[in-house]
């Protein structure tokens, strides 16, 4: 089905993307860009319901939104399967 091919290659692009966001890529990379364009429409609401969690004496601040977008697209990749 296309619908659960579509939904496994943006499940990848969460997953690079937070991989990404470890190493401070440029924001103005084309690549980056991309990701940022493509991914940002769903991370967004997830950030406003759950804010990133800063890390005490550090400017780090940990991002959980991808997790719940890949949690909620795996439990939708079962549901489709089925």
């Amino acid at each position: 089905m296309i619908l659960i091919q579509i939904l496994r290659i943006y499940l990848v692009l969460i997953i690079v993307r937070a991989v990404m966001s470890w190493f401070n890529p440029d924001p103005a990379s084309p690549l980056v860009r991309l990701l940022t364009w493509l991914t940002e429409p769903v991370l967004l609401p997830f950030r406003r319901i759950i804010p990133p969690i800063p890390v005490p004496k550090t400017n780090v601040r940990i991002d959980l939104a991808p997790v719940f977008v890949l949690l909620i697209g795996g439990w939708l990749l079962t549901k489709l399967r089925y």
